[in-house]
């Protein structure tokens, strides 16, 4: 039975990013450092080629996937964007400390959503939805290798929703120009929607515990 390969990359660096604050559906491009560090992980590294790139439609995924696959089509889909933060963006958590909407959003386990933006469960059903829509595309035009270059919170709920082994998401975390390989079959999807988590990317790269990147093989006591 043939295969399915799609490759998850986080987008690379923001100022955002540096400064510590809460980006979500915020649209900014990728700092200098940022676009500069993608370009030295494709000189130094290899990232899997493909037949179709899917990308947040936000600029910083979309600038990423350019570098990445600059000779590929790219599919926004809109479902894939980050995490609305709300009243919360743009903002850091020491400056956020003292504010008790805030504090009530965190003790909450982050299930209410902040002023404007989305709860936890909106969030995922959300990602969901985009992600069935990128499935169903790649098994309709029989795309058997694809990459998708997104968010840390969007693809850590992906790897939790539908990856094997089971993590929570943040056990997912992945640095910037990172991510995994994932595996799946047309029987494995449509029977239980779910996919084998096969190796770390770029290939050539090693990451660690200290970096954000979980060893596969670890199993929970």
């Amino acid at each position: 039975m043939r295969s399915y390969k799609l490759y998850l990359i986080r987008h690379g660096l923001t100022s955002a990013n540096k400064q510590g604050v809460y980006l979500g559906s915020t649209d900014i491009s990728l700092s200098e450092e940022g676009k500069q560090e993608i370009m030295s992980l494709t000189q130094h590294y290899e990232y899997p080629k493909v037949q179709k790139v899917y990308s947040s439609p936000l600029k910083r995924a979309v600038e990423t996937a350019e570098i990445i696959y600059p000779n590929n089509l790219i599919e926004n889909i809109d479902a894939l964007r980050e995490c609305s933060f709300g009243v919360f963006e743009n903002r850091s958590i020491d400056e956020l400390s003292k504010d008790l909407e805030y504090k009530s959003w965190i003790d909450g386990n982050m299930k209410n959503s902040p002023k404007g933006g989305e709860t936890k469960e909106q969030f995922a059903k959300r990602v969901l939805n985009g992600f069935n829509y990128l499935m169903s595309d790649m098994m309709k035009n029989r795309i058997y290798e694809a990459a998708l270059v997104g968010h840390s919170g969007v693809l850590s709920m992906v790897l939790y929703l539908f990856g094997m082994p089971q993590r929570t998401p943040l056990e997912w975390n992945m640095e910037p120009g990172g991510g995994y390989s994932l595996l799946t079959t047309a029987q494995m999807w449509s029977r239980d929607n779910i996919f084998e988590v096969c190796d770390i990317l770029p290939y050539g790269k090693c990451f660690n515990e200290s970096s954000g990147f979980f060893n596969l093989d670890y199993e929970e006591v």
